[in-house]
């Protein structure tokens, strides 16, 4: 039996990148917390947690959110950045 592993192309030089098995595991555990209220935080998880990446090329262990996450939090920045005219 074969374990589908998720690749994707590497931002920095261009190689391999395959996904971590998980985001909670050891020390392979990345957080951001949004520098406003956000609708996908609350005072429980005041943080998003992101899943590591790791580059096969260079090396280089990058976090990224889900999809999902990343279009709320694309949202919520783009009406803070309404709010205070940036």
């Amino acid at each position: 039996m074969t374990e589908k592993v998720e690749t994707r192309k590497c931002p920095i030089c261009g190689g391999t990148m395959v996904k971590s098995k998980t985001k909670r595991g050891g020390y392979a555990r990345f957080f951001w917390q949004p520098p406003w209220k956000s609708k996908t935080t609350g005072v429980l998880k005041p943080f998003i947690e992101a899943t590591p990446w790791l580059c096969l090329d260079c090396g280089v262990v990058l976090a990224f959110v889900d999809e999902s996450t990343l279009a709320t939090l694309r949202e919520e920045f783009e009406e803070k950045r309404l709010e205070v005219g940036l």
